[in-house]
C-alpha cells in the first residue's frame, strides 16, 4: 500500500516539473499601423509667386525716356507736353534737374540717347558741331531727329495732351530740336534750342509754307564746343528762307545754361505752354 501511493506521488511531482519545463507561448502583438509619408515642402506651404518681371523704363518707338509731371499737376490731367532733349554725355535724369525750380503745369518728357558714352552717358550721334564732316553731322542729327518724331507722335497718343508739344535741348539737344522744328514740324508747337546748329546739309531746299512752329534760339557768344557764329548764319538763313526764327545772344557766355538763360528759358516755356492751352499768342523773346 506504502508503495502505491509513493508510486501516485512520484508521478504527480514528475508531471508538475514537466509543466513548469514548457516554455510560455509568446506574447500576443497587435498589427503595426502603416506610417503616413511626411509631407513635402511644397505640400507644406503653397509655392510662393514668382515676382513680377521688371519692365524697365518707358519706351516710345524705339527710344527709351523719362517722365516728370511738373508744377504739381496730376499725370492723369491734360497737359501741355514738354519734349527735353540732352547733350552728349548727359543723362536725361540729370538733364531733369534743369527744371527742378520750374513751376509750369506741363508734362516733361525727356528720350534717351541712342549710343552710350564711357562716362555712363548717352549721345545722339558720334560726330561733334566742330568736326570737318558737316555731312556726317548732318545725317547723325536726321537719323535722331526722326527717332525722336516718332517718339512724339507715340506720346502723343498715350498721353492727354493739350497743343502740340514745345520741344528744347541743349548741345546735341539743340541740334535735334533746330531738325524737329524744320524737318517734322507737325510734330512740334514751338521750338527753343539752346547751345545747338543746324549745319548747312540740314537747312531747308524751300520755305515751311504756311504751317511751321517759331523758333527762339539761346546761345552764349563764347561758346567753345557749338559756336555761335554758325549758329547765327544758319538761323539767317532759315529767316532768308521764311521761317519764324529768333537769336537771343548771351555775351561772354560759353556752353553752359547759367542763370539768365535758364530764367529766359522757363519764360519761353511759360509763354508756350500758355499758348498751347490756348490762352496767348506764341511766344516772343
Amino acid at each position: 500500500m506504502l508503495r502505491l501511493v509513493m508510486r501516485r506521488f512520484c508521478l504527480a511531482a514528475l508531471v508538475t516539473l514537466l509543466a513548469c519545463d514548457r516554455p510560455a507561448p509568446p506574447p500576443a502583438t497587435q498589427p503595426t499601423a502603416p506610417t503616413a509619408p511626411t509631407p513635402t515642402a511644397s505640400a507644406q506651404t503653397p509655392a510662393a509667386e514668382a515676382p513680377a518681371p521688371d519692365p524697365g523704363p518707358p519706351r516710345a518707338g524705339e527710344l527709351l525716356y523719362v517722365e516728370r509731371i511738373l508744377g504739381g499737376a496730376s499725370g492723369d490731367d491734360a497737359l501741355p507736353m514738354i519734349i527735353a532733349i540732352h547733350g552728349l554725355g548727359d543723362t536725361p535724369e540729370n538733364f531733369a534737374h534743369l527744371f527742378d525750380t520750374y513751376g509750369g503745369k506741363a508734362r516733361l518728357i525727356l528720350p534717351q540717347g541712342v549710343d552710350p558714352t564711357e562716362n555712363e552717358g548717352w549721345s545722339w550721334f558720334p560726330i561733334r558741331a566742330r568736326s570737318n564732316d558737316p555731312q556726317g553731322l548732318a545725317d547723325g542729327i536726321a537719323a535722331s531727329a526722326d527717332k525722336i518724331a516718332v517718339a512724339i507722335e507715340a506720346l502723343k497718343t498715350s498721353r492727354p495732351t493739350v497743343g502740340d508739344p514745345i520741344v528744347t535741348g541743349f548741345s546735341q539737344g539743340g541740334m535735334l530740336t533746330f531738325a524737329l522744328a524744320v524737318h517734322h514740324p507737325e510734330q512740334v508747337g514751338f521750338a527753343i534750342p539752346v547751345g545747338g546748329w543746324l549745319p548747312p546739309p540740314l537747312w531747308p531746299d524751300a520755305g515751311p509754307g504756311t504751317d511751321h512752329p517759331s523758333m527762339v534760339a539761346l546761345h552764349g557768344t563764347a561758346d567753345n564746343a557749338v559756336p555761335y557764329e554758325p549758329t547765327k548764319t544758319a538761323i539767317d538763313a532759315l529767316v532768308d528762307k521764311g521761317y519764324t526764327v529768333t537769336l537771343k545772344s548771351y555775351e561772354g557766355v560759353r556752353h553752359a545754361i547759367p542763370p539768365q538763360e535758364r530764367t529766359d528759358l522757363f519764360d519761353l516755356l511759360d509763354d508756350a505752354l500758355a499758348a498751347a492751352r490756348g490762352e496767348t499768342q506764341e511766344p516772343t523773346p
